[in-house]
């Protein structure tokens, strides 16, 4: 029995060295090496060192442009990103600019109405309210100086009246209100300011 195991063992270590040498054999890389003598070996070793560290210079170059063309591809992601932006808020404020005139109407219709009970000026005020809600959230805000210094960065003097009943330079009268949209001056107030004597 072991006899048989021994010889059984000898049988597959011969075909697996007999398999290995067929490898080395089929293998015309290993065949060219085998007949190099030492000197020829290490000039290869250097060759392939050599090679090695080309195209490992070459693959270093490689992913620096690689990095450089992503920040470049990321720069310009961001740009059209502004961009678009801008030509949104661009297009609001032509909108809005647009819509000031009929602020200003359903305005008058509201303070024009006699009665303030009646259902046609509940819902005149109704939509005022909700176009106004709508409007402030897109970055409409509203500029009345009423009671307020005279700022000509914001307001427009139309008329000047004496009063001594307000200090110089003061917001007496608001003639049309003024708008900003997203911190811009959009349309100045229009207004009565006080001068005194």
């Amino acid at each position: 029995m072991k006899d048989e195991r021994k010889e059984k063992k000898l049988s597959e270590e011969k075909a697996a060295a007999s398999g290995s040498k067929a490898a080395e054999a089929e293998d015309p890389a290993r065949q060219a090496l085998q007949g190099l003598s030492r000197e020829q070996l290490e000039d290869k070793a250097l060759e392939l060192l050599a090679k090695a560290q080309e195209e490992e210079k070459k693959s270093g170059e490689y992913k620096n442009d690689l990095q450089r063309k992503q920040a470049e591809f990321e720069n310009y992601r961001k740009r059209m990103v502004r961009e678009q932006t801008r030509i949104i808020e661009q297009s609001n404020r032509r909108l809005i600019e647009q819509l000031l005139p009929v602020i200003d109407n359903l305005e008058k219709a509201i303070q024009s109405s006699r009665t303030n009970g009646d259902q046609l000026t509940q819902g005149v005020r109704m939509v005022y309210d909700q176009l106004m809600e709508v409007l402030k959230k897109e970055g409409l805000e509203e500029i009345n100086p009423l009671g307020h210094p005279f700022d000509p960065e914001v307001c427009e003097a139309v008329m000047a009246v004496v009063s001594d009943d307000h200090e110089d330079e003061t917001v007496v009268e608001v003639h049309q209100k003024g708008y900003k949209y997203k911190g811009n001056l959009l349309r100045p107030a229009r207004a009565t300011v006080s001068k005194c004597d």
